[in-house]
């Protein structure tokens, strides 16, 4: 027979277990629902003209919400977010080798996703291209992708029946060959007779984006805030750039707007939730270089 204490004991257990059980139920309630909600295109629909771009193809891995194993820049990835998603184009960050081959790659150092290391520009494109990319064990489990070049992408682009929007992250660490760089870009571009209009080069450094002025008056130029919304438009509306990009919680409706009215186009990045891309949606920018571009297109009329 139990004393007093072990009744008392043996009913507490059995309230956190029940408290442990309906939380559990909970979830796969609401997992349930937001199956049955969200891909069945049951949700909110939102009306607006906002550019559908895939940042770094299909965004960067990601273990849930949506589970994503492709390396960004990575072929697979770019393929689909064009080709599965129906993006309007993509970012994508392209790197110059030390013997003058642009190469699409995210990071500063190769160590962060490759076997080797060191910047891309210290290396001779024979050893960068065709590195596998290397995530972490159960990423790797999930895809076979490796290091390609620009001109591999815009290959698959000439397949297309018309170029897509094509934003382009400048990845370069010595000034001395901003304008080398700027050359070797827009030369490959000409090759493939990519059209201004669908094209957008970003920087941070105002500097490396005179430097394709200096090779093209005509060539489009945006420039990354760096965080700082405010100041980066004063430094657009003075140098006569063409567009402004900013990560999606560091800018307001006010600040797009008022780029906007001195017609200056806007660039937002980020979003991987229904209700961040959600938000950015309602800030009105012109485009949105977005980490979830299905669940983009899905919360779009």
């Amino acid at each position: 027979m139990k004393t007093t204490a072990e009744k008392i004991s043996l009913n507490a257990t059995r309230k956190r277990k029940s408290r442990w059980g309906a939380a559990i139920l909970l979830v796969l309630v609401l997992g349930a629902l937001s199956f049955i909600y969200y891909p069945f295109g049951l949700g909110a629909k939102i009306k607006a003209d906002v550019l559908v771009l895939g940042h770094a193809g299909s965004g960067f891995m990601s273990p849930l919400n949506p589970f994503n194993p492709l390396p960004s820049n990575s072929m697979a990835s770019i393929v689909k977010a064009m080709e599965e998603h129906g993006a309007d184009g993509v970012e994508v960050d392209v790197q110059l080798s030390q013997d003058g081959v642009l190469i699409l790659y995210h990071d500063v150092d190769l160590s962060s996703m490759t076997a080797q290391n060191g910047f891309i520009e210290n290396h001779k494109a024979a050893d960068v291209i065709g590195l596998k990319y290397k995530g972490g064990l159960f990423y790797d489990l999930f895809h076979d992708e490796e290091i390609i070049t620009m001109e591999a992408m815009l290959q698959r682009f000439a397949t297309y029946p018309e170029p897509p929007v094509l934003q382009i992250d400048l990845r370069n660490h010595n000034p001395e060959r901003h304008l080398y760089y700027a050359q070797t870009l827009l030369a490959m571009l000409q090759k493939y007779d990519y059209p201004f209009a669908k094209l957008m080069f970003i920087s941070p450094d105002p500097d490396f984006l005179e430097a394709f002025r200096q090779v093209n008056p005509q060539a489009p130029l945006m420039l990354d805030t760096g965080g700082n919304f405010d100041a980066a438009l004063k430094t657009v509306v003075e140098r006569k750039f063409q567009g402004i990009c900013a990560e999606g919680k560091s800018a307001s409706f006010e600040q797009i707007k008022q780029a906007k009215e001195q017609g200056v186009f806007v660039s937002l990045f980020g979003g991987k939730s229904r209700s961040r891309i959600t938000k950015m949606i309602k800030l009105e920018p012109d485009a949105i270089q977005v980490n979830n571009v299905e669940a983009m297109r899905d919360l779009l009329e």
